[in-house]
């Protein structure tokens, strides 16, 4: 009953702050676990126990739905370097950073069990990045690469943590060779495994007539493809990326099924990322507890992990900054000195470096009990401060000046108008012949005939009718077709998907309001 009172006290300090974060400026994640941390020492308060071989299974699947299910196959598409140089190279880079690091200041420590330290630490979480990025007002171009990275860099630090974790607890070397293949295999086997789930998720939603019954099946389905690609050794996180992305691109979804899913998962990841970072938070009295009098070598030692990380980061957004601006790149980031140093700082560890580090099992390694200290003084070092920080450096970096000061919006806006005002001039004299032409000067006209004649004959009424009928066909036909056209735009590479995404929501609150307007119409008007 304990662990319940507190989880629901939990959830119930994620909304409290993060409103006071919204009020304030300030990434609620960070400040959550700011407050949680000390809230634990109050006697009689219990934490909130989960098995750590849980932590990624309950979390991560839904978290990575969230944030995947933004993004678009353009998007992916523009930024395939993103996913090479940051997910990939940049990962095994910092391992191998971390590694030298760990085993020099832990006497003893073997390659094997280094490495799994390391593997953990290495990859930024996308769920923190993505949880503190928003509310600083990082512009949307950087968002967008910092949200890719993140998507995919889980895979390579977790079959690294996999292969030299069967090591360290053999106790044996680890096998390079067979990590690089299994590496390979997780990799292909997870997209051939997303593409085929995505599109067969995407004609399975669009047979299915209720927008609940879709909306439901979008929050089942994630946690089914992490538990199918665990079964058979496949890389989880790219499975659900991928299968997001399809299933978006292929789904025939109504307005409706927009607004009420994105308000879905918005409500789902606001809870389910405070859980988490509350977990952070709790985590830090088992972790006093265990460490003995070794608790400040073990600060010692995730203070310096977290530097080295954060160097060896910054230089490798500055061979990207060098790269892009001679390739003369214009859709990613860095594209300025000011976003490497911004692209360093928000390289944030969170949820996937704490399960990963209370995964590890006693056997491994005899530095077990202060693994703990290390992760979360990494977590402290690399998420809470740089998080808590990040509003004030976006405001001395001027990023809001950059590159990213583009005319999308303004852009996409115009996409749909045209798309708008060419389906009318196509549609008009089909739908409705008595509105297409000069159709608000008639409706003025019959109305005013209405209000000084309220008994009018019936062939006005009809006539009235019939062209207020025309005018609403009309609407339904241009809001819809600047609706498609702004769905082809988010499939290109050139847009980022939040902007268009921005705009079609507008358009789909228009829809549902003429929708609504129409089923509360005269049966009458109805009928024509």
């Amino acid at each position: 009953m304990g662990t319940f009172i507190a989880l629901i006290g939990l959830l119930l300090a994620t909304v409290l702050v993060a409103a006071v974060g919204e009020r304030t400026g300030l990434p609620w994640p960070a400040l959550l676990t700011v407050v949680v941390a000390p809230v634990i020492f109050i006697p009689g308060i219990d934490t909130v126990s989960i098995d750590p071989h849980l932590i990624l299974p309950i979390f991560l699947p839904p978290l990575l739905w969230s944030l995947a299910r933004r993004t678009s196959w353009g998007q992916i598409g523009s930024q395939l370097n993103v996913v090479l140089t940051m997910s990939v190279i940049l990962v095994f880079l910092t391992v191998a950073a971390l590694t030298a690091t760990a085993m020099s200041m832990l006497p003893g420590l073997s390659l094997a069990t280094a490495m799994v330290l390391a593997a953990a630490i290495a990859p930024p979480d996308p769920v923190a990045v993505d949880a503190v990025a928003g509310p600083a007002g990082i512009p949307k171009r950087i968002t967008g690469t910092l949200q890719t990275e993140g998507l995919f860099n889980d895979a390579a630090s977790i079959v690294t943590f996999n292969v030299a974790m069967a090591a360290a607890v053999a106790h044996g070397e680890v096998d390079f060779g067979k990590g690089a293949l299994q590496f390979l295999y997780t990799a292909i086997a997870a997209v051939l495994i997303g593409l085929v789930v995505g599109r067969l998720a995407a004609m399975f939603a669009n047979s299915v007539p209720d927008s609940v019954i879709r909306t439901a099946f979008t929050w089942v389905l994630p946690f089914a493809i992490y538990a199918g690609c665990e079964a058979i050794h496949a890389s989880s996180v790219i499975a659900i990326v991928i299968a997001a992305v399809e299933m978006s691109s292929r789904s025939a979804m109504t307005a409706e099924d927009r607004l009420t899913g994105h308000f879905f998962w918005e409500t789902v990841e606001l809870l389910f990322t405070g859980v988490a970072f509350g977990l952070i938070g709790m985590s830090v009295r088992d972790a006093l507890g265990t460490a003995g009098t070794h608790i400040w070598q073990a600060v010692k030692v995730g203070v310096v992990l977290s530097v080295v990380a954060f160097a060896v980061r910054f230089v490798w957004m500055w061979v990207l900054y060098k790269i892009n601006q001679k390739k003369h790149h214009t859709n990613v980031s860095p594209l300025r000195l000011q976003e490497v140093l911004l692209m360093a700082w928000a390289g944030m560890r969170g949820l996937v470096t704490l399960a990963l580090v209370l995964a590890i099992p006693a056997s491994a390694t005899s530095y077990h009990h202060e693994l703990s200290v290390i992760a979360l003084t990494v977590l402290t070092c690399t998420m809470v401060v740089p998080g808590l920080l990040l509003p004030w450096l976006v405001d001395k970096l001027d990023l809001q000046n950059g590159p990213a000061g583009d005319k999308a919006l303004e852009e996409l806006n115009q996409r749909a108008f045209d798309a708008a005002r060419t389906a009318v001039k196509q549609h008009g004299e089909e739908y409705a012949p008595e509105a297409y032409a000069m159709m608000q000067e008639r409706l003025d006209s019959i109305a005013e005939q209405r209000l000084q004649d309220p008994e009018g004959s019936e062939e006005r009424k009809a006539a009235f009718d019939r062209a207020r009928a025309g005018a609403a066909r009309l609407q339904e036909v241009a809001l819809r077709a600047a609706s498609r056209e702004l769905q082809l735009a988010r499939r290109e590479r050139k847009y980022n998907p939040a902007d268009v995404d921005a705009v079609i929501a507008d358009l789909d609150r228009l829809i549902l309001a003429r929708d609504r307007k129409a089923l509360t119409a005269p049966s009458s008007m109805r009928e024509k």
